[in-house]
């Protein structure tokens, strides 16, 4: 992809998130950035936010890339993530910019990350990179998030939930070791959960192509709503 970063993600975009405020609970200090697949947002995302909202929580799901700016063509999807993820710099201001446009208030909120797939890396590194961040659960998001540039620039004081599927091709067991030993070495609290017979996509009900390792698995799905709620109510 040869264009700039900017003019990707940021020149002419015009971006509507979906948020949901629930300003009558004692959660309400509490607010949660959905981070989307490589799709963008869609139904699923919502679905997603309408749950957290249901558990008590505000809640925001990022447009990542924009009204009717969402790739269609699994290549298209392939490239436009590329440009994402290539370097540190951009993307962190891009992330960090998208999380004070989706948060009122942002200086008063705590503020945990989710994500999936492509979105579970991002939330990876927002919990990492960014100082207001109070956590981070990754739902089958990748392990290659960047890591900090010194101990003293990662934000360790945050809390980690990775729900990964065990037979995910996208997750070898060396990534996700070398991700615990990351978090290890920084005295970080993390959880990673490890489902059996679960593959890549596990949320999402589209998901449905087994014979490359992604799959729907409603019963993994359901589970991990359960470890969602229970991360969430840490924060309260």
């Amino acid at each position: 992809m040869s264009q700039t970063f900017d003019s990707i993600f940021k020149q002419d975009v015009k971006r509507i998130h979906y948020q949901i405020d629930v300003l009558d609970s004692n959660k309400s200090h509490i607010h949660v950035v959905i981070w989307p697949t490589f799709s963008g947002l869609s139904d699923f995302e919502k679905s997603v936010a309408d749950q957290i909202a249901a558990f008590g929580f505000s809640v925001t799901a990022i447009d990542l890339y924009g009204q009717d700016k969402n790739p269609v063509a699994l290549d298209e999807k392939r490239a436009k993530m590329g440009a994402l993820l290539a370097e540190a710099e951009p993307l962190h201001a891009l992330q960090h910019e998208l999380t004070q446009s989706a948060c009122d208030g942002i200086q008063t909120k705590t503020i945990v990350h989710v994500g999936f797939c492509l979105g579970g890396r991002l939330a990876l590194e927002a919990g990492l990179h960014f100082e207001g961040s109070a956590g981070a659960a990754s739902f089958h998001g990748l392990m290659s998030f960047f890591r900090a540039q010194s101990e003293d620039k990662a934000n360790t004081k945050a809390k980690i939930l990775v729900l990964n599927g065990h037979q995910d091709p996208l997750v070898p067991e060396g990534d996700a070791q070398e991700a615990k030993r990351y978090w290890t070495s920084l005295g970080m609290d993390f959880q990673f959960v490890d489902f059996s017979n679960t593959v890549h996509s596990f949320m999402l009900p589209s998901a449905n192509n087994p014979d490359h390792g992604s799959q729907y698995n409603p019963l993994t799905a359901q589970r991990s709503y359960l470890y969602l709620a229970n991360f969430l109510e840490e924060f309260v």
